[in-house]
């Protein structure tokens, strides 16, 4: 079968309208996760011990389902037809949000992990990290802004990588605050490991969020050039 100029564009106009659908759910997802890890760092600050395994169920669960729809567009990506050239910069975007989710599921684990051993920050540090998880909150929701304003307003895309890249140096500022609190509140040196590697760990989330709107802004390119 040859395929027309016309018939090529067209299935490639379809395949980006329908991938562009697919990363709004599976954002809509990975957001869903992210809100369930600032609770569940708001329920460790509290000591709230026992809701925190359910926290994780939540958390699992979600990213579970935000797996499915990655899937779903990695195989649409791979039936796509051969001159769809933006197959790439989806797959990077879909790929870094995945990540995104990932890491959110692995901290929820070990912030259930520290609370089974009793671990429970004082009320300075518990401060600390709600406020860094909070910051971490508003950067992946200018994310998904951008991730959104794809279909739309392309051009309103490219604006809001600002906003993400302006919460990814709000996040670094925090995480080194929170660092220093760290080092003089906790005298415990285990203790002191592990919750200096969960506020790390947050901030290599923006980073991640940063990467991701870097890839959103080259699909975004893609429909004003």
């Amino acid at each position: 079968m040859s395929w027309s100029s016309s018939d090529i564009n067209d299935v490639a106009n379809n395949v980006y309208r329908r991938s562009l659908d697919l990363l709004a759910d599976h954002i809509r997802k990975v957001q869903e996760a992210v809100r369930l890890l600032v609770n569940s760092i708001d329920d460790f600050a509290l000591s709230k011990s026992p809701v925190l395994h359910d926290d994780y169920h939540n958390i699992s669960k979600v990213e579970e389902e935000a797996d499915i729809i990655k899937r779903e567009l990695i195989e649409q990506l791979t039936k796509a037809a051969p001159s769809f050239m933006y197959r790439e910069d989806f797959l990077r975007l879909i790929v870094k949000n995945d990540e995104i989710a990932e890491l959110v599921q692995s901290l929820s684990r070990l912030i259930a992990r520290m609370a089974d051993d009793g671990w429970s920050p004082d009320p300075v540090v518990a401060d600390g990290f709600k406020t860094l998880a909070a910051a971490v909150l508003t950067t992946f929701e200018r994310l998904r802004d951008t991730i959104m304003a794809l279909s739309m307003n392309p051009h309103r895309a490219i604006e809001l990588v600002r906003d993400v890249h302006d919460g990814e140096a709000k996040v670094d500022e925090i995480s080194q605050d929170l660092e220093f609190k760290l080092l003089k509140e906790v005298k415990q040196y285990e203790k002191m490991l592990i919750f200096r590697e969960l506020a790390r760990s947050l901030e290599q989330m923006t980073d991640l969020m940063e990467d991701a709107s870097d890839d959103a802004r080259v699909l975004a390119l893609h429909r004003v050039a």
